[in-house]
């Protein structure tokens, strides 16, 4: 949900700054010669310049910004936020610009947009994700010049969206080998599965769908799943102890690298961060939940 901070911010521009100082200089002028066709002007620039004003500000006048969504993105990312701009008015709406400020480095900025009488349409602005973490898009502003350029009307509009910026996933490190601990094991995460063809079992939700026997299911059997046992597995553990001499972010871009591609092959995995640990599991959500841990991880010495 959105709210209004305050009322419209108005400012003279360049061009507006510039034609006051001429209209100053006129009446000036004017006085000291008494010069009628000088005073005429400089009263009808005057008036021209006071009419863009309440122009200008009633430009944003009933304007709604809702919906503002985004996706997760890996840092160095472009972060798209996708937004509904709403006029609750009887008036068109024109040459409205959108910008985004929030915790990241570089604001977004889009626009200009036109908004029929009581309609509304869709836009989107995308900022630059430098890191991971979890941000905060404080606000959005409503800014116009319409119709001459000379005044800026800013709204700034209250929106305090959250969102996610993941470990870039980069590293040159393998998989680790399967591991065994005895707290897993008292779990009951035992590997199952590997290079031998061993049989079929029942489908249990939850599993990845990679080892489905689909020409069975074809065949109109239930749906099974493909067991293996021997050198190889399909579960593993990714562990932050596995990276020794690796900085901080270092590490976590090789985990995220491993989570992507274990998801990728269909395996099961686990992630083990100090202080926290994700079990094992390869159903949907659960890649998406072990890099929202690498994004949000902070190290404590």
């Amino acid at each position: 949900m959105t709210k209004r901070e305050n009322r419209p911010r108005t400012k003279l521009t360049g061009p507006g700054f510039t034609l006051l100082m001429v209209l100053a200089a006129m009446l000036i002028a004017s006085v000291n010669y008494g010069n009628n066709m000088a005073y005429i002007l400089c009263f009808l620039l005057s008036s021209l310049m006071m009419v863009t004003f309440l122009y200008t500000r009633n430009n944003l006048k009933g304007l709604e910004i809702s919906n503002v969504l985004s996706q997760p993105v890996f840092a160095g990312d472009t972060l798209e936020f996708t937004f509904e701009l709403h006029n609750r008015t009887r008036g068109r709406r024109t040459a409205v610009y959108v910008l985004v400020h929030g915790e990241q480095a570089d604001d977004g900025f889009s626009g200009p947009f036109s908004v029929e009488s009581l309609s509304r349409t869709t836009g989107e602005i995308s900022i630059i994700a430098p890191r991971r973490g979890r941000f905060i898009l404080y606000r959005i502003i409503l800014l116009t010049f319409y119709p001459l350029g000379l005044f800026r009307v800013e709204q700034h509009i209250r929106v305090n969206k959250v969102y996610i910026v993941y470990p870039r996933p980069v590293g040159t490190r393998q998989w680790p080998e399967r591991e065994i601990h005895e707290d897993d094991a008292a779990e009951g995460f035992y590997a199952r599965g590997g290079d031998d063809f061993v049989g079929v079992r029942p489908y249990r939700p939850g599993e990845s769908m990679h080892r489905v026997d689909w020409k069975a299911v074809a065949r109109g059997r239930p749906l099974v799943v493909k067991d293996f046992s021997g050198g190889g597995s399909n579960q593993l553990w990714f562990d932050w102890n596995q990276l020794q001499g690796m900085g901080t972010e270092q590490r976590l871009s090789q985990l995220a690298r491993w989570v992507l591609e274990a998801d990728q092959e269909g395996k099961e995995f686990g992630l083990r961060l100090p202080g926290d640990k994700v079990n094992l599991d390869s159903s949907p959500g659960h890649t998406t939940k072990c890099l929202e841990r690498l994004a949000v991880f902070q190290f404590l010495d």
